[in-house]
């Protein structure tokens, strides 16, 4: 550590010196700090080569418990099934007006994938099941059923209702977010978590309550954009939430099921807590590695932010404009799997992985 710590402070005084001399101090080389503390560390993110292309927007990535990797390849209206060293094994067309946005797969091997489907009058979020397993394994020849629509009556329905994310408990129930204009009569706002069970079809549909519908407390659920399902629980989710200004906080809230009350309560609410003081842009995705620690895209500030459990900043965490090695342009979807960060790096058309730098032995 005293190297590591050596080393980072020549580093910081060459970069002075040169900023004295008349050049900008570009803050980006610099580990993020908490609290005004340098967290000196000698691990890092490297990324592997080659990157993948051949996508055109891709907006998500999972690995799925079959350890194959599936990515929402958004403008070619298609769903990719890659092995993890990034070759194709198949890919199923949504048709010409049917983008998907986000996809996960339950225990039982199948898909389930949130859609955009679009018509000359309107857009209709509609979320589709693929029957992996009856179809041998592959994507193109699963069997796709129209689960739910956004029109679906929860009592109401809304044509500008949006599902936003989606994750699966073990029970292969399922909790998918809605984004909407609020309800005048206030019986069925637009933004909304719901728990979904069903297989061919909708067997129940639960709104869960007790959060706040608008605003930026810690309760709020106002324009979720990601969603997943806590690891080890059958209760808790973390949520990303878009608004529409970059100064708000609780843009990324870890919800626990409080069984004696019957609620769900937000883990973090100190501001001693890094999650609670980062001002995000527009958080999309967010994804948790064996050790619960827990990552964060950034589509706004094109950015990889990753936090232990603890609700603390990690120095791992990296990113800016571009299409560099550690550069992003609108990142939205982002997975881990065996020490390895894959991340769907929207704007630029690929999905780049990288494997910390303890591990690359």
């Amino acid at each position: 550590m005293q190297k590591v710590f050596i080393k980072y402070a020549l580093l910081l005084a060459a970069v002075l010196l040169l900023n004295g001399c008349g050049n900008q101090l570009d803050m980006s080389q610099f580990p993020i700090t908490n609290n005004g503390t340098v967290n000196v560390s000698d691990t890092l993110y490297v990324m592997q080569s080659p990157a993948w292309y051949g996508f055109n927007f891709p907006r998500d990535i999972i690995i799925g418990n079959d350890q194959l990797l599936y990515v929402c390849d958004t403008k070619n209206n298609r769903l990719v099934q890659m092995d993890i060293s990034g070759g194709i094994i198949s890919t199923a067309s949504l048709g010409d007006n049917v983008f998907p946005k986000k996809v996960v797969q339950d225990y039982r091997f199948d898909l389930l994938v949130i859609s955009d489907s679009t018509t000359s009058i309107d857009t209709i979020s509609v979320i589709h099941r693929f029957k992996l397993v009856a179809g041998g394994g592959l994507i193109s020849n699963a069997r796709k059923i129209t689960l739910l629509s956004s029109l679906y009556p929860t009592p109401n329905s809304s044509k500008l209702r949006k599902y936003s994310a989606l994750s699966v408990y073990p029970d292969n129930s399922f909790v998918v977010t809605r984004v909407g204009p609020g309800d005048p009569i206030g019986i069925d706002p637009g933004n909304a978590i719901i728990k979904v069970k069903g297989d061919s079809s909708i067997v129940s549909l639960e709104k869960l309550s007790g959060f706040q519908i608008s605003g930026n407390s810690f309760y709020s659920i106002e324009n979720v954009s990601g969603i997943t399902v806590a690891k080890n629980s059958s209760t808790d989710f973390i949520i990303t939430r878009n608004t529409s200004d970059t100064v708000s906080l609780n843009k990324v809230l870890w919800f626990e099921y409080n069984s004696t009350s019957g609620a769900y309560d937000p883990k973090y609410t100190s501001p001693s807590q890094d999650v609670v003081l980062t001002k995000f842009g527009t958080p999309g995705s967010v994804a948790q590695d064996s050790y619960s620690n827990f990552y964060v895209i950034d589509a706004l500030r094109n950015h990889l932010y990753k936090f232990n459990t603890s609700g603390r900043l990690l120095t791992e965490s990296f990113g800016k404009f571009g299409s560099g090695d550690t550069e992003f342009n609108t990142p939205m979807g982002v997975a881990h799997f065996s020490k390895v960060l894959y991340i769907a790096d929207s704007g630029n058309n690929r999905i780049i992985r990288y494997k910390l730098s303890t591990d690359l032995n």
